[in-house]
């Protein structure tokens, strides 16, 4: 019987949820906090004691002293920003070393692929981050990626691999574009400085984390970005590039998906997007304002990775119905309750008027007709709050109104932007 459970923590809509903070807070019960797909382009923000920590790739169990964190397989890893994100945590106090552990069959971000997404965002406008993440998962595809192993073979190996990367990607670029790229022994050069600092982090964690699943348990998975950025079952083409479901998680560690115990789903009390694409509950001008913020915050609507200002709309209780169900969820966070306070009426959408389910192409989404059921919403600061009992009966009333659509439970509600501003619901 093992003592802990193990948990996948998911984002349900965009990106975005707040899945940081549940991390952090289910992490004291955990052993293990794995990321299990993306890169550099996610921006997971936690706030602690006043203190306001950005991850970008590193797992969010690292704020806690005796964790350890694994990079999984399914991400792509930029391996000097990497660097400078673990060297800032070691300046803030923080000691990742002997901690942190990188598979070696995760993907290499190179500066290459941030060239080329530079110029894939000209030509389409899908809104990235311009952080090199799907060049590098298209290349992962294409069989002609690096990978962190590879780094252990030396530098020459590493500028042969280079080689052959110009070879048959870059050449195509250099012609259709006149894209400039970096000679190989230069960054072969930085990817080996890199490697020398992660030093003994780069080793497959596998079979630890299968035996620590399978027997003690408290492994943690926390993905990025969100379902309806998945590159299956999102917005396609405006998604990312790799699998945010629950079901990438035993992909991208590496071990049974029945091994988990519990899929936590999380939903932001309102809707946000960032960069391109359909979003059927975005909200007027007036209504942006009030959920966004002005950006004097930590906590306001403005990216994390890039600063962009997202795009806010009312809850859609249609595409929490299919992402508790592609995801097999079994329990709800819901996060920024408070955000909502004196916003009255209170909305979400229940319905689409011209379609029965979650259309599969953007096109379609984009001309969805979203149907709404007012709710009468409260006045009260619920940010003390810390006991579900005590919230006014209006935030009872919307948190009832996510159960009755998603069909389960609400375990917890995030009134506010640090670890301890949660409630945990029984």
């Amino acid at each position: 019987m093992r003592k802990k459970k193990n948990r996948i923590v998911v984002g349900m809509f965009w990106g975005d949820e707040g899945k940081a903070k549940l991390v952090d807070f289910l992490t004291k019960y955990a052993d293990v906090v794995v990321r299990y797909q993306g890169g550099a382009n996610a921006g997971h923000s936690v706030e602690v004691d006043g203190r306001r920590f950005v991850l970008h790739q590193v797992p969010t169990g690292i704020l806690h002293p005796d964790k350890i964190c694994v990079l999984g397989a399914g991400m792509v890893i930029d391996l000097p920003k990497l660097v400078e994100e673990l060297q800032s945590l070691e300046d803030s106090g923080i000691d990742w070393r002997n901690r942190v552990r990188i598979s070696p069959r995760a993907h290499i971000v190179l500066p290459y692929h941030k060239v080329i997404e530079s110029i894939m965002e000209e030509q389409e406008k899908i809104g990235t981050t311009k952080r090199g993440i799907g060049p590098a998962y298209r290349d992962r595809a294409g069989r002609i990626g690096l990978r962190v192993g590879d780094l252990l073979l030396g530098k020459n190996h590493i500028i042969k691999l280079l080689d052959r990367w110009l070879d048959i990607a870059g050449k195509l670029y250099e012609r259709a574009f006149d894209a400039e790229f970096q000679s190989p022994s230069d960054v072969a050069s930085v990817l080996e400085s890199s490697a020398d600092f992660l030093d003994r982090a780069i080793i497959d964690s596998t079979k630890f984390l299968d035996d620590t699943a399978r027997n003690s348990g408290g492994v943690l998975a926390e993905g990025a970005q969100g379902t309806m950025l998945s590159l299956n079952w999102g917005t396609y083409p405006f998604v990312t590039s790799s699998e945010t479901t629950a079901g990438g998680a035993a992909e991208g560690i590496g071990i049974d998906l029945r091994l988990f115990d519990e899929i936590i789903g999380i939903a932001k009390a309102f809707c946000t997007r960032v960069g391109n694409g359909p979003f059927p509950t975005e909200g007027d001008e007036n209504l942006q304002k009030l959920l966004r913020g002005t950006g004097e915050h930590s906590y306001d609507e403005f990216g994390s990775t890039t600063g962009r200002p997202r795009r806010c709309g009312w809850l859609d209780g249609v595409v929490l119905e299919y992402s508790t169900r592609i995801n097999g969820i079994d329990a709800i966070a819901l996060t920024k309750l408070d955000i909502l306070s004196k916003i009255r009426p209170l909305k979400v959408a229940t319905k689409y008027n011209n379609f029965s389910a979650i259309p599969s192409t953007a096109e379609e989404m984009s001309i969805a007709e979203p149907i709404y059921e007012e709710f009468s919403g409260w006045d009260d600061d619920i940010s003390k709050i810390r006991e579900y009992d005590k919230l006014p009966d209006g935030a009872k009333e919307y948190i009832s109104a996510v159960e009755k659509i998603s069909k389960k439970p609400v375990k917890y509600i995030g009134v506010g932007p640090s670890r301890d501003d949660l409630i945990v619901k029984e």
